[in-house]
This record gives C-alpha cells, structure tokens and sequence, in this order.
C-alpha cells in the first residue's frame, strides 16, 4: 500500500485490500478512543502493580515526568498525516505500512529476499513479569529478578513481523508474525542460517535452516548479562559488520556484565558499540562512550556511524577508541588510564537535538547530491536532514544542507531508517506525541506507527522478487560491483555463510586486479570465506586503494598470531604510509596486538608524520602506548632513548604527561623504574616540565615523600611549568625548600605565578604550619595583596579544618573579603563548605548582623542544605524564605497559569528578546547569544510552549543530562557541589559552579551523590509582570 505526500492522491494496489484496511482502522480507533477516559484510572494501578514494595511504589507515583510528554492530541489518520508533510522539490514520500498493520516499529531491516522485518516494541517501557525493588532520580530501576529468555518464562507483547511485496509493485500486500511474545525485543538479523534476536538481557538466535523467516526450533542464548535498567537504552541494532563480527549498540543509562561460550563477564556502564563473532563466540566492546545510542551505521569503507542525543550528526566510532559521556549519569570508562577522550564529528548547521539514527546514503537511486553523504532522523524537532560529508583529518565534519523531510504534525517521531534494495530509504516512526522516556506512567499510545519510504521524484518502486541466498557463485562475485551497497553488503553476508573456498582464486584476482570500492569488497569476501592468509596480507598492505591498506590492518589486528612477515610489513607501512585514515587503523590496531608487533608501528607513526593536529590519532596513540606501558615497560623505555622521538610535537603535547601519570598511579618497583628513567632521558627542562605536570597528576592525594630516593633525585631538576623553583622539594616537604616557599609566598615582588603555585601546593597535602600565613594574606588590605592571592589562598585554606580559619575568614569578610566580588564569592563560598564554619556564618547574619544576607546568591543557599545538617536547613530557610521550593501542587498551578496565559495572547518576540536576556541569558544559549552554564536551548523543542514552562517553573524536573550537579564529600569534612568535569576508578574531577576545578583521588571522597534540584533557581517567572511572559516565551518559541 502506498500514499504519496507530494501529490496529495493516494495510490492503491488492491481495493479490497484498502477496504479491509480502514475498516479495521475505524473499529481501533472507536475501541481507543471510546476507553481513553480511563486512561489515568489505569496508569495509576498500573504503576502500583509493577512496584515491588510501598517505597517503589511512592516514588513512581509521585514522580513528575518531564520532556516532550503526553500532550492530550489527538493522532491524524495516516492517510490524513501524510498530507501534511513537505518534502524537497525533487523527492517523493511514501506511506507504505501503518497502523493497524505496525505499532511501535522501533527497527526495520530487509533481508537477503527483500522483505521488510520490523520489530515492534510493544511490551515497552515495562517487561512482563518483573517487578521494580529499586529505583533512582534518572528511573533506573533495578528488577526483583532476571528474566528468562524466551520462549521461557512471561510471555511479552513484542513482535516481529516480515512483509513481502509479492507482485513487486511497491506495496507490501502480505504480512507474517515470523516471532512473538517477546519481552522487551530490540533488533532483529538473518544470518547464519538463523534469526538472531535482541531481547535484552540476551541475544538469542532462533535456527532457521531453510531462510523461510520462521523459526524451526527454540532458541539459543549466545549473549546474557546486558543490563535492563532503563528501556529506552537497553542493547539494540544488530548490525553484520563487512568483516562478519554481528555488532550492536548499548544505550546509555543501562551497565552490562556480558557473558558468552568464550568470554565472561565483560563489564561496561552505559553507551558502547560491541560485537559478538559467531563462529568463535568471542564478545568485546568496540568503541566505548558516545550519546544515547540507538543506531549502528556501516558505510561502503566499513566505518561505523551512529547518531546520539545531542546536538550535531553523532560520532565516527573508531576500533578501541573512547568518546565523550556523562560521567556522573552514565559511569566511567572501563579504562581508568585512558586519560581523554574523543568527541562527536564536527559539525555544521542546524543546532537542534538530535540526531536519533544516521546513515551514510550509497545508493545511487537518490538525486545525485545525496551520494556519500548523511541522512540524519531527528524525532524531537521531527523532521530528517541531509547533511554532506567533509573530510576532516581522519575523521569527518558534517555540514548540513537541507531538511529533506518536515511536518508539522507533532506526533512524526522518525527513529529507524534503511536503504531499501530499491536504493530508496525507507523510515520507522513510533508516531507520538510523546517522545520523552523521563516519565514512569505507561501513557505511550500503543496503537500506532508508521513506515515511509523516501524516493525521488516520480522514481520506480518495487522490485521483483528474488532470493540472493540462492544466487549462483558467479553471480554473487558479480554483485560486490553493484552500485547499491544494499546488494554489496547481503552478498557478503551469503559468501560468509557459504565459505566456498572454490571461489578464492576469482576473489583474489579481483582483489589484484579490480580497483576502487570492488578490490575492498573482494578483501572482505576472501576474509569471510576464510582465505585471509599472510600472502593477501602482504599484497593488502602494498595495495594502491587505501582503504583495502585500512582494512588489511584491521583484520590483521583481528588475528590471534601475527606472523614475523606480516609484524616486518606493519612496521614498514607506518613509515611510508601517506594516507591519514590508514595511519588511524595502524594505532587503533597498535592497541590490539602484542607489544613487539605493536611498538615498531607506535614508533613509525611519531617519527614519520605529524599528525598532532589530527581530531584522532594523537589519543589513538596514547591509548595504543598505555596498553603497553606496563607489560612492555622495558620496551617503551628503549623506544624513548630515541631523542628524535623527544622532537615530535605529539609526543611532547599528548605522550609525555600522560606516561608518566600513567606509571606513577600505580606504584610498583618497576613502574617507579620506568619514570625515573624517563626523567633521565629528558632533553630538557621545557620536556622535564611536561614530565612533572604528569606526575603530579598521577600523585594527586598521595604523599611525594614515599617516593623512591633514585625518583626523588631524577625529577629535583625539574619543575611544572610556571611553578617556582622550589616546587618540587616543597612537595617532599623539605625543610629549606619549606622556608625559601614562606619567604616567596610573604613576598608580593615575588612572581605571582610562582607564588600561587607554592599556595596551591599547599592545598594538596598537609602543611598545616602554613595556615597562619596564608590567613595573614587574606588580611591584607587590597591596595597591599593580589585579589588573585587571596582567591588562591582561601582555596587552599579549604582543605583544612583549623577553627581559626572560619573565625578570621568571618570577622575578615565584611571589611576587605567584601570587596572584590571573586574574593567574596570564594571567601563565602569557604564558609559554606562546613557544617561548623555555616553556622558561624548564619550567626553573623541573624544575630550579629555583620553581614548581610543578600551577598549569598541562591545557589550558595542553596548548597547550604546540601551539608546535611537539619539545623542548618531550618536555619536557612528562615532566613532565606525564598529557597524554599515550591510543593507539587503549587507548581502544577502555576504552570497552568502560564500555559493559560501563554496561549490567551501572542506576545511580542522584540519585547521578548530584553526579557530573556535578563532573566535566562546569563545561564542559556539561545539563537546564538547568551552564557553556557545552563543547556542550549536552540535545539531543544521550543514549540512546546507548554513543556518549556514546566521546565522553567520546575527547573529540578528535568535536569539535562551534563548539567547535572553532584555533592561531593570528602574524609577530611569538606562538602563540594559542582559538576564532573571527569571521573575514572582513581581520581574525580569537581568544578564548583563559578569556581576553579578541583580533582580529588577516590581515597579522598567519602561520598559523591547527584543533586536532585537544578542550579537553575525557581520563581524566576513569579519577578515577571504577564506581558513579559508572554513576549518572553513569544520569543523563545520563534524560529531562529
């Protein structure tokens, strides 16, 4: 069945096929529509049903959701819907399956016979038959117990179903339920002679001899452990890679402990790209961080895409590489010495979030203009985007060009789209009004979906039926020339299942002979089969297609054994190899393989090319370098005797530090060997700086006196750049080096840089004898001592308990503290770090009136409820009426007040743009100007007037992820709020909102827990008189 959207007519394949259709159309939706008014009687029971205890089961109930939520519309008919769209001049848009034939198609894929498979998630948000024990502030939820795999156990609503266009006109006229009653199902592949089924916690693949779709027998688990906590994140897209690893995704509020017949217990938290191999049932996480992902894209290179939930088109997931994530919401990487990480593909255009699947069209059906570039969905702003391709280094940026796709119909939520066999793309929307998974009510309606197909204008559709699982050798062969990289990729996938040997010789010649994208395909067809030996390996590695020299690396890094022949060649090519894409493999592999194969190449890389400034391979580099910092200590040390190596910039910018943090963290005679022989080998005290910036990072919170002595006198010569000459002996607490410290830090003609690095030094370890100096400091009037000392001083006086601290700092503040606005902030900012030095605090204010309540802004009250003490809270709150927030039922009306209000009279966006800028401006990016402590909100859905006024009457709701606060609490008394800069197993990084970043050692912490309440105070519309509320939102929701 096919409508079409720029035509406004509709097309019919068969009429009583129509018929039937809306019939059974019209009796869903007067059953729907006729019990949506027990809708919220139901939720409510259902939400106590699915609680396993009373604790659950108030929290759930009293939960406010948040985001793009139910909005009371009403959906249009599909026939109706599609008239709404507008499409770029020269496409077409096609309805070709809706309700009630697909509800809630979260994926679909076609298989080696063309037909459709969609997985419908039904059962979501909730799997049958579990109960929630635990829960927490992002509605993770931990079950009472682990589900069985199907078919065992409850029976789930999820579905898969296969349609077929048998008359090859383009219309799909013939339906099959191929698996039911599965129980939180994510993704589906064929291959193998199986069907093999996400259905979180496991992969299960059900035998299917004959290709029919149908499963001949029960399933067997290949895959168990990947977590469950958080539906909207669990494992999903199954995906075969071009070297016949079946690959995935995980979201991002889910952690995983995977096991299979060959690996066990592989632990990761949140967002990862893995892959499971078949044949040797080896599961491994590939590319570790990213957004919340939900997309696994291979283009005609074999590199993998996927979108996220942020701003711009997602990232370029590289082997072994480690991407961006909130670290306090989604966990550390599983790699607590990978020290950085990479981000997104740079990008170009529209600012809006986001970008929930990518894919690189490679087609050759679309207009020309669509080759080689990204088509992107975006659910939220609900519209899909054409976004070019840009080399950038070895990676790319995106610049987007169009919206290909639009509507204004607030229910079009895109999630899934394929290239069809036919070259024309074909689309899944969950259609919705609700997108937001921030909400335990089951309001998800649970009776529609669509699926439409993208083509060019008046282009063909439909294709004659066929079957490349029993397509002749030759003629597979043939296919790996097809411009459609559909019919590439599924005769990969068949060559790999059959592994025909009789067929290497004609692959190999055409791996020789044949030139551009056909001599890679052959590479991977030899590999699939099984002919992947040393002499292809060597011939790959010279091969004039760099992308064939790519993928010779990678599969090479693959292996279990490299031979000498192929270790000599590898070390070859990273010399003379001239294409910047291959140099990334040589280090992504360098990280795979053993040290003797792996440093030759490392070595190859720094001395033959900069590529410094590359987005990827100087941290490519160092994660290569640190997987063999310990095991091939000895062999990195004599790689470094080379002083050429001491040259290079990447080695200087990125190595260096990062080595020696890397050995100094874990302490051991033979890594305290390693560093003090890299000190000994540095040219000179520019690189020895570098050296030691590394070192301190490593051993922060440790005492440098429990160094070795041959350490002790290899790094004396050395200092952090823009530290003092003594910097170093202080740290060891020398007695001279103490006092030439004191008589620095006294003197205000000593270099201010050298001063503050002696102050800070002072806060990093126990130097209680200097507290009355740096007190004496703070004392100065401002005409005699540097705000930037004081600041410096009262950050280092944190860090100690001494009574006399909040004593001098509270009888300093109202004379020479006050003053300056930084040193008022930091000075008070002190005071509220502990619970004996705020209650002084509050006595000043209450009771001795020696300083004034207004100098603590909102946020500084409010981190004074956070210390934990009733007392203070009681206190606080009576002197500061205003932080006391508002209760559930006041914000509800409240936020209907404004809707009302924002809806009875458009405002003026002129008049709006001054209101905004006082009000949110300082905190919020919108169209371009304002602060960057807040989230952006260009890209957020902005014509929702109604849900951007609940998040500004009840900022706490919805807390984006990144802005979220965390109150951190140390062994020594002090309490910090502020946001993860960066976390691992070892160390913490903490930026107090307006202060410096400060980083702690997990021995240091006694605690560190997520902020329920925003930053971002409430009330803010309460100041505002009607009229500038209206313009203020009249403003906001205007198009940029």
């Amino acid at each position: 069945m096919s409508y079409k959207s720029t035509k406004k007519t509709i097309g019919m394949s068969k009429a009583l096929y129509f018929l039937k259709r809306m019939i059974l159309l019209l009796v869903l939706a007067v059953a729907f529509y006729g019990c949506r008014e027990d809708k919220d009687k139901e939720q409510v029971r259902g939400l106590s049903e699915i609680a396993d205890n009373e604790e659950v089961a108030n929290h759930l109930t009293a939960f406010e959701g948040r985001g793009a939520l139910t909005d009371g519309s009403e959906p249009t008919p599909a026939e109706e819907a599609i008239k709404q769209f507008e499409v770029s001049s020269d496409l077409d848009l096609d309805l070709v399956l809706s309700e009630p034939l697909v509800y809630q198609p979260v994926e679909i894929s076609f298989d080696t016979k063309g037909r459709l498979w969609v997985v419908q998630y039904n059962q979501y948000p909730y799997p049958e038959g579990l109960k929630i024990k635990g829960i927490d502030n992002h509605l993770r939820v931990q079950f009472d117990k682990m589900p069985e795999a199907p078919p065992a156990g409850s029976k789930g609503a999820d579905k898969i179903t296969i349609f077929e266009d048998t008359d090859g006109n383009g219309s799909f006229d013939k339906s099959t339920d191929a698996i039911t009653g599965l129980n939180i199902a994510t993704s589906v592949a064929l291959g193998r002679k199986k069907i093999w089924v996400l259905n979180p916690p496991y992969l299960i693949a059900y035998p299917d001899s004959d290709g029919d779709g149908i499963p001949d027998d029960d399933p067997e688990i290949h895959l168990q452990g990947f977590g469950i906590q958080d539906t909207h994140a669990v494992a999903n897209s199954l995906r075969w890679g071009p070297d016949g690893w079946l690959y995935g995704a995980q979201g991002s509020t889910t952690t995983s402990s995977v096991s299979s017949a060959a690996t066990e217990n592989v632990f990761f938290q949140g967002q990862a790209i893995w892959r499971y191999h078949p044949e040797t049932s080896v599961f491994e996480i590939f590319s570790e961080g990213g957004g919340n992902t939900f997309n696994v894209e291979f283009d005609s290179r074999g590199n993998l895409f996927s979108g996220h939930n942020g701003v711009g088109r997602g990232p370029y997931y590289k082997q072994g590489a480690y991407y961006h994530k909130s670290w306090g919401k989604h966990g550390s990487l599983t790699n607590p010495y990978a020290f950085g990480y990479l981000g997104d593909m740079d990008f170009e255009g529209d600012n809006t979030r986001f970008t929930h699947a990518i894919l690189r069209y490679e087609s050759g059906e679309l207009p020309s203009r669509f080759e080689g570039n990204f088509i992107a969905l975006n659910p939220l702003q609900g519209d899909i985007i054409l976004s070019n391709a840009v080399d950038n280094g070895s990676s790319l940026r995106t610049v987007d060009k169009e919206k290909i796709v639009d509507t204004k119909d607030v229910w079009f939520r895109p999630i899934d789209m394929q290239a069809g066999p036919d070259g024309n793309i074909y689309v899944s929307d969950w259609y919705d009004s609700r997108l937001s998974h921030v909400d335990p009510n089951d309001t998800w309606f649970k009776k529609s979906g669509r699926i439409y197909r993208v083509k060019k204008q008046n282009g063909e559709v439909g294709y004659k039926p066929f079957d490349i699982s029993r397509y002749s050798n030759e003629k597979l062969i043939e296919l790996l020339r097809h411009k459609n990289r559909w019919f590439r990729q599924k005769a990969l996938q068949v060559l790999g299942e059959k592994k025909d040997t009789s067929m290497l010789p004609d692959l190999t010649d055409l791996f020789l002979t044949g030139k551009g994208q056909v001599s890679l395909e052959a590479l991977w067809a030899i590999h699939l089969i099984g002919g992947f030996n040393e002499k292809i390996a060597l011939e790959g590695l010279r091969h004039q297609n760099p992308y064939v020299r790519m993928w010779t690396v990678r599969l090479l890094g693959d292996r279990f054994r490299i031979s000498d022949n192929e270790a000599k060649a590898l070390a070859e090519i990273s010399v003379q190899e001239n294409d910047v894409e291959v140099r990334s493999q040589l280090a992504a592999t360098a990280k795979r393989v053993q040290g003797t194969v792996a440093l030759p190449i490392i070595k190859g890389l720094l001395l033959n090319h900069d590529d410094s400034e590359d987005p990827d391979i100087p941290m490519q580099i160092w994660w290569a370098l640190e997987s063999k910092s310990e095991s091939n200590s000895a062999e990195v040390i004599a790689m470094f005797r080379n002083k050429q190596l001491w040259e290079v910039p990447l080695v200087k910018q990125v190595l260096l530090n990062r080595l020696i943090q890397r050995y100094i963290m874990v302490p051991g005679v033979e890594n305290y060997a390693a560093t003090t022989e890299l000190f000994k080998l540095a040219p000179d005290k520019e690189t020895g700086s570098s050296l030691m910036k590394g070192l301190e990072e490593g051993l922060r919170g440790k005492n440098y006196s429990e160094l070795p002595a041959e350490l002790i006198k290899a790094i004396r010569p050395y200092k952090i750049h823009g530290e003092g000459q003594w910097a170093m002996a202080l740290r060891q607490k020398d007695a001279h080096a103490k006092n030439e410290a004191l008589r620095a830090i006294q003197n205000r003609k000593t270099d201010l840089a050298e001063r503050q690095s002696y102050i800070r030094i002072l806060g990093q370890g126990d130097y209680a004898e200097f507290v009355p100096v740096l007190l004496e400091i703070i004392g100065r009037p401002e005409s005699e001592e540097s705000n930037t000392i004081k600041i410096a001083s009262l950050n280092t006086l944190q860090n100690y308990s001494t009574d006399s601290i909040g004593k001098t700092v509270l009888r300093l503040y109202p004379y020479i503290l006050r003053e300056n606005h930084d040193v008022r902030s930091t000075a008070l900012g002190l005071l509220i770090s502990r619970p004996e030095w705020t209650s002084s605090l509050l006595d000043e204010i209450e009771e001795n009136l020696t300083i004034d309540k207004n100098d603590l802004t909102i946020d500084l009250v409010n981190r004074i409820k956070l210390l934990g003490d009733e007392k203070l809270m009681e206190r606080t709150e009576k002197i500061w009426p205003e932080s006391i927030r508002s209760t559930a039922s006041e914000k509800t009306t409240q936020i209907k007040r404004y809707i009302d209000l924002v809806k009875s009279e458009k405002g003026n966006p002129e008049s709006g743009k001054s209101v905004y800028q006082n009000a949110c401006g300082a905190c919020h990016r919108l169209f371009g100007q304002g602060g960057s402590i807040g989230p952006e909100l260009t890209g957020y859905e902005r014509r929702n007037y109604g849900n951007m006024i609940s998040q500004v009457v009840d900022p706490s709701a919805d807390i984006r992820e990144g802005y979220a606060s965390y109150t951190l609490k140390t062994k020594d008394g002090r309490t910090i709020v502020g946001f993860l800069t960066s976390r691992s197993e070892m160390n913490v990084s903490v930026k107090p909102y307006g202060g410096e970043t400060m980083q702690f050692s997990t021995d240091q912490i006694l605690s560190m827990e997520p902020e329920e309440h925003s930053l971002m105070p409430e009330g803010l519309l309460d100041k505002l008189t009607d009229e500038d509320v209206k313009n203020l939102f009249a403003y906001i929701m205007k198009k940029e």
